[in-house]
Order: structure tokens, then C-alpha cells, then sequence
């Protein structure tokens, strides 16, 4: 990002992995109120919003959605693939998600402020033996990077956002990350990504792209949400969401945790632009 002000603070919400079928009591009426008293700028959502691509389970995804009184963009996560029809899973495999959501599996947006790319990591199959883990392929590292070639000119932010993370938990570096995620974080090197949000894990963290990945020399923070919704946990993390402000040369990472009523603030954590990349205060 350049060194130029930006003419306004924008705020983001981002949730993952709400899993409608395994739902957490109360937890989602709550999240909708939370949304509502921030009203951001725009909600990302990044994928698994079914528990198995049931159609009950969509209708409520697509009931949540319409009941949000702000902007959206989502992706699929490997959840919204057809569980037990495997014909339509290898065949058709986005085809529950077009009908429900949106035909647009790599969404886009652009405002004064932030260009937005969402990247369809969810995969019926991949060549290794953890295929849940998702993949990008040749063709959407090259969509992506035609994407934020096209804004590079304007003083923006530039952000990232798909269901499979592209950095590891710090205490899990073996964990398995998005296929093909050297290629993509290149394309993203090289036209000035700023920000990459994603889920999959059930874990909240996040960090520098650059702490984990020595082949990449720009500064990119990642921010890894939790489910917000789901009573599938993982190492028993708590349901939580992201609130991102972004300012002038600055992201704050604001994160809300579910206390079985309610989500309450807990934590902040602020990133600022230095001469060599993403520093936190």
C-alpha cells in the first residue's frame, strides 16, 4: 500500500465456518445483532456455512444472509460440497452454493478505500490424500493477480480472502495449507496484497505472511477466524468473529468471543505500515 492518506476509515466483519445444522445455541440471533450495532462496511464471509450441504441447511444460510443489514460477500468451504451425493459432489460440485448464494464463487469488489478478492478454495478432489485442504488453481492465481493489477494505480487497500488458510497456526507450523499456496502468495507479493482472511481450521490467530513463508519478501498479515456460529469446535476455541478497522496506513484487528449469552470484545491488535512491511504496536 502507498504512503498516500486515505480519504476514509473503512470497518470490515469477518465470520467463517457458521456450520447451519451444528449450530451453537443463541449464538447466531447474536451475531446477527452484532453486526447490525457495527453496520461495516462489509461482511466477508469465508466459506463452510453448512454442516453437510443439506438443503435445510442452506435455506437457513440463505435466510441469515438476507437478514443482514449490510453488504456481503462469501466463498464455499469444503463443508458446502455435496456430502452423500458423490455424483453431484465430482460433477457439479458448486452447483448447491450457486442456487443458495451467489453464482459467483470468486467474488470482487473495488470502492474508494479497498479492493476485495474472494478466492474458491473448496475442492471435490485433489491429488493428495488431505483433499479437504483445498486448493487455487493456475487460473484464479492469474484472475487474482489481473484483479489488483487493475487497481494499482489507486491507493488502496488490498485484500485477500478464501475458506483454507495460507498460514499455519504458530503452534502447528505442519499443518496443511491451502494447494498452491507459494504460487498465489507470489501473485499477491507482486501486486500489493495487504490483508488475507480465512477459516477451515476452527482457530483464531494471526500473524505476517512473511513469518512462516522466508520466500516472500512483502509484508502481508493474516487473520484466521474461528467458527463464529458452530458447536463443532476445535481444541475447544470458543466461537468468535473478526471486526478489521481500516485506517491510514493501519489495520486493527478487533476480535469477539462468544460467552455463551452473548459476544463480547477481547481482544485488539493493530498493524501499522513502517518502511519494512506490517509491523503490530
Amino acid at each position: 500500500m502507498h504512503d498516500q492518506s486515505l480519504e476514509s476509515m473503512k470497518t470490515l466483519i469477518h465470520i467463517t465456518d457458521l456450520h447451519f445444522g451444528k449450530l451453537t445455541p443463541g449464538a447466531v440471533e447474536r451475531l446477527e445483532f452484532q453486526i447490525g450495532q457495527i453496520q461495516p462496511d462489509m461482511c466477508i464471509v469465508s466459506g463452510d456455512l453448512t454442516m453437510r450441504s443439506r438443503p435445510r441447511e442452506w435455506k437457513q444460510a440463505r435466510a441469515f444472509l438476507d437478514r443482514l443489514p449490510v453488504p456481503y460477500m462469501v466463498v464455499p468451504g469444503n463443508h458446502d460440497l455435496p456430502y452423500f451425493n458423490l455424483y453431484e459432489r465430482f460433477q457439479y460440485p458448486y452447483r448447491r452454493f450457486k442456487k443458495y448464494i451467489n453464482e459467483d464463487t470468486d467474488p470482487t469488489y473495488v470502492d474508494d478505500a479497498m479492493a476485495i478478492k474472494g478466492i474458491n478454495t473448496a475442492r471435490s478432489w485433489v491429488p493428495h490424500y488431505m483433499w479437504k485442504e483445498g486448493g487455487i488453481s493456475q487460473t484464479q492465481v492469474k484472475a487474482a493477480e489481473s484483479f489488483f493489477r487493475s487497481t494499482l494505480s489507486r491507493n488502496i487497500f488490498r485484500i485477500v480472502f478464501a475458506h483454507h488458510p495460507f498460514l499455519p497456526p504458530p503452534d502447528k507450523p505442519r499443518t496443511y495449507l491451502v494447494r498452491n499456496a507459494r504460487a498465489a502468495l507470489q501473485a499477491f507479493e507482486r501486486t500489493d496484497v495487504d490483508l488475507l482472511l480465512g477459516g477451515h481450521l476452527h482457530l483464531r490467530y494471526g500473524g505476517n505472511i512473511t513469518s512462516f513463508h522466508t520466500l516472500i519478501n512483502r509484508s502481508m498479515i493474516c487473520i484466521q477466524g474461528a467458527s463464529a456460529t458452530s458447536s463443532r469446535l476445535r481444541n475447544r476455541e470458543p466461537n468468535s468473529f473478526s471486526q478489521i478497522q481500516l485506517y491510514e496506513n493501519t489495520i486493527a484487528a478487533i476480535t469477539w468471543q462468544w460467552n455463551q449469552t452473548n459476544y463480547v470484545e477481547i481482544q485488539k491488535t493493530v498493524y501499522r505500515r513502517t518502511s519494512g512491511g506490517w509491523e503490530p504496536e
